[in-house]
């Protein structure tokens, strides 16, 4: 991946082909970031292509992550799976990463051989009426990439681009933004694609909870929990409502609804901060 510090689009996309090990275990480059801190948006998007990798032909249903250490990004991940349930409508795995004897993160997913059906067959939230992005202010990736922020803090995270909505700052401390790749995107398939979403579901999700405590402390993802509902069009913008609806003690619960542009909903997220206290 090089030795810098900007993760552009190419590289993202690289980074998610995994190298085969053996039938059930694929290693993953990591993205070079602050302090080697592995990003828990893109270990999560490598788990669900591992798990996806011994599920051929069935696409993202929904995906689980307990994030356990922190690992290090110069150094490759191993990601291996275990075959939960193989049904006739479902698959079931369980992946977990590592580098050496340090287990980094264990996730669950499921996959699905069901197809989306028309949107009269069922139901879902309504999609927010928000201006158009080209309508709005181009702003940074990410808030650590603004004035707000160290400049450079997070330039890994520069392969999206963005536009915001509002942001809220009393609790939940809702926030709407839209998003879409850094560039045009080769054909990535249903399940590249869903990892792409599932990469930036986590990433953005931080900021209403930091809005919501006020920026107080540091927060560690201890987990993310994400439902697929329909493919993401990432060839045109789409939109993440997100909030925190609820802070208790050291923990703090962070929400996210996605939408095509079109309306259909995406996916839908939910992710905890663990904000440590000081150490004496």
């Amino acid at each position: 991946m090089g030795s810098s510090p900007n993760s552009s689009l190419v590289d993202v996309l690289a980074s998610l082909d995994l190298t085969r090990i053996d039938a059930r275990s694929f290693s993953g480059e990591q993205l070079p970031a602050p302090a080697n801190h592995i990003l828990g948006g893109h270990i999560s998007a490598q788990a669900l292509l591992a798990a996806s990798l011994t599920a051929p032909d069935r696409t993202p249903h929904s995906v689980h992550v307990y994030f356990l250490r922190p690992g290090d990004a110069r150094r490759p991940v191993r990601f291996d799976v275990v075959d939960l349930q193989e049904g006739r409508t479902f698959s079931a795995r369980r992946v977990t990463a590592r580098q050496e004897d340090q287990i980094l993160l264990e996730a669950m997913s499921s996959f699905t051989a069901l197809t989306p059906g028309p949107t009269s067959d069922g139901y879902q939230p309504e999609c927010p009426e928000v201006p158009a992005p080209e309508s709005l202010p181009v702003v940074a990736p990410h808030l650590a990439e603004s004035s707000e922020a160290t400049a450079g803090q997070w330039a890994s995270l520069r392969w999206f681009e963005r536009r915001i909505v509002d942001a809220a700052s009393t609790p939940p401390a809702r926030s709407r933004i839209w998003w879409r790749p850094d560039g045009p995107l080769p054909d990535q398939g249903p399940v590249r694609t869903a990892a792409l979403v599932a990469y930036l579901s986590a990433v953005t999700l931080t900021e209403p909870v930091y809005r919501a405590r006020g920026r107080a402390g540091v927060s560690l993802q201890r987990d993310h929990s994400l439902w697929f509902h329909a493919p993401a069009d990432l060839s045109d913008w789409l939109l993440y409502d997100q909030c925190s609806p609820s802070s208790t003690g050291a923990l703090a619960l962070g929400s996210g609804s996605m939408f095509n542009r079109d309306g259909r909903l995406v996916c839908t997220v939910r992710q905890e901060l663990y904000f440590a206290p000081p150490r004496g």
